[in-house]
């Protein structure tokens, strides 16, 4: 059950995404990811980056938001993780919304264009969460060292490069570095043909006893 302190806390993300959705500010940034389910994108084009021009309102639109925003609150809240690995900040309301489910809970959070990783870190500074700590790079370049410093980790959400080889990728780089009884999340695995052949990849490697499809959103329950 939320409570009014977490209503309180999930206005603020709210609020903060319909400021940002109001900016129609240009930004142009290197998008390491997939782009869109049309792009198809080779390996060579993910790692060289296309130049994207977009609005912060376009990038603020994106993400967690509703239902989802309370879901991931709610599941940071309950298992009270010490340390949250995020794969893709985008504008910062996910990781806002986990830095502020639990006070004592340390999210980290990759994102590959420093432009947006911009608007993020104001974004945090807004909402006063002094538990997020934000590293900018390409995932193949920071991933590595940020999973050292960071293990064991109680919980990791996936959400940047949706790509099918890419995500299993970064299932298989990670798991080693959870702790027993953690969870990792992967967004919008209905997003494209990949990413629902990622999703099966993945629950064919964890075990189906242990995943759940719960929508736009795949969990894996580590033992």
């Amino acid at each position: 059950m939320l409570n009014e302190n977490d209503k309180k806390n999930l206005a603020l993300v709210a609020q903060l995404r319909a400021s940002g959705m109001q900016d129609n500010s240009i930004i142009e940034f290197l998008d390491f990811g997939a782009g869109s389910p049309e792009d198809k994108r080779s390996e060579e084009e993910m790692a060289k980056g296309k130049r994207v021009q977009t609005t912060v309102g376009k990038l603020s639109s994106i993400g967690l938001k509703n239902e989802w925003s309370e879901w991931i609150y709610t599941l940071i809240k309950e298992r009270k993780p010490k340390v949250v690995l995020e794969l893709g900040t985008c504008c910062g309301f996910s990781s806002i919304t986990m830095a502020l489910a639990n006070s004592d809970t340390k999210v980290y959070t990759i994102e590959g264009a420093k432009e947006i990783a911009a608007v993020a870190a104001e974004n945090i500074k807004k909402a006063g969460c002094e538990n997020i700590t934000q590293i900018v790079g390409r995932f193949a370049d920071v991933l590595d060292k940020t999973l050292a410093g960071i293990a064991p980790i109680d919980f990791a959400f996936i959400d940047g490069h949706h790509d099918r080889d890419a995500t299993v990728k970064y299932y298989r780089q990670i798991l080693p570095f959870m702790a027993k009884g953690s969870v990792m999340a992967f967004d919008d695995i209905s997003w494209s043909d990949g990413m629902k052949e990622a999703w099966e990849m993945i629950t064919a490697e964890a075990g189906a006893d242990k995943c759940e499809h719960l929508g736009k959103i795949g969990i894996c329950h580590i033992d």
